[in-house]
């Protein structure tokens, strides 16, 4: 598994319906609104798949970036098969 936190920078009056947006994605987690950011944690398989859904977040009205703020993938069977090769 792959833990990611994010800080998703956003429009400051689009911000709630941002974090709503988010919520709503399959394996993220909203956990804190601060003025115009949203702070939240991606869980997923891979670090592919942890980058691809963060990916997606660029495309919900309102957001205007995406900071990654930690990563944890030492669990990811990706890496794990590419590091015995």
């Amino acid at each position: 598994m792959v833990i990611s936190s994010l800080v998703v920078e956003t429009a400051p009056q689009l911000t709630v319906q941002v974090a709503e947006a988010l919520a709503h994605i399959n394996g993220v987690e909203v956990h804190e609104i601060n003025n115009y950011k949203v702070v939240v944690t991606v869980e997923a398989d891979t670090l592919d798949d942890s980058h691809d859904i963060a990916s997606t977040f660029i495309g919900i009205e309102g957001v205007t970036g995406v900071n990654l703020v930690y990563a944890n993938f030492e669990d990811d069977p990706t890496i794990q098969k590419a590091s015995t090769k």
